[in-house]
């Protein structure tokens, strides 16, 4: 008798496999094993090694047979990581379609999936779509975390405006966030960038009282 294919062993393997057309041929082929029928984690894997080697044709085609074969409410992850591979590779708007596209599938986005777009947005230098997405975030009733703020941050820096940084970052301390090294790092590189000395040692001051 011979064992049982599950889905754990076929996403070992999908992972451990670097050529990506080959991982492809076989989570077809195993579709055809009797009693074998692919999950979420089989799915999830064959997505992210499509995406992370650009074969945008065959990750949307393998999300749209996943979109019949799962509940969408549980596939958040899985599109974070289609809009992040879009990200990776500077496809912007098909990353925007991606988390446009959540919705209407039934899978409502929450806070780690705005968070994955704005990055993007922000990352590639659309830096007004990033604050739509952010308004957009508030207006759904969806809190923040101290991810969006730092990616606030990011883009503030970005935009040569510090100043609106350290307002933001000090909102964050006296609302007593939980912080992290990118938002105080972040904010001191973005007045190193604009040079301003004084303000750079202030800053340098209240890293260090942390």
């Amino acid at each position: 008798m011979s064992a049982t294919l599950l889905p754990k062993h076929v996403a070992a393997v999908l992972k451990q496999q670097k050529d990506h057309l080959k991982a492809l041929e076989m989570f077809n082929k195993v579709k055809r094993e009797d009693g074998f029928k692919h999950n979420l984690l089989t799915y999830k894997c064959i997505i992210q090694k499509l995406g992370f080697h650009g074969n945008f044709v065959a990750m949307e085609n393998v999300l749209a047979e996943m979109r019949m074969d799962i509940d969408n409410s549980f596939l958040e992850g899985v599109y974070i990581g289609a809009m992040k591979s879009y990200g990776r590779k500077g496809k912007v708007q098909e990353a925007v379609d991606v988390f446009e596209r959540m919705d209407f599938y039934n899978c409502e986005p929450s806070v780690l999936s705005y968070n994955a777009i704005m990055n993007i947005l922000v990352e590639s230098g659309y830096f007004k779509e990033a604050h739509k997405v952010f308004l957009r975030m508030k207006n759904a009733g969806i809190v923040p975390d101290v991810y969006t703020f730092t990616i606030r941050i990011k883009s503030f820096c970005r935009t040569k405006r510090p100043h609106a940084a350290l307002r933001l970052l000090n909102n964050m301390v006296s609302r007593e966030c939980q912080l992290n090294a990118v938002s105080y790092c972040t904010v001191v590189a973005g007045f190193y960038e604009e040079d301003y000395p004084e303000l750079r040692h202030m800053n340098c001051l209240m890293i260090c009282s942390e």
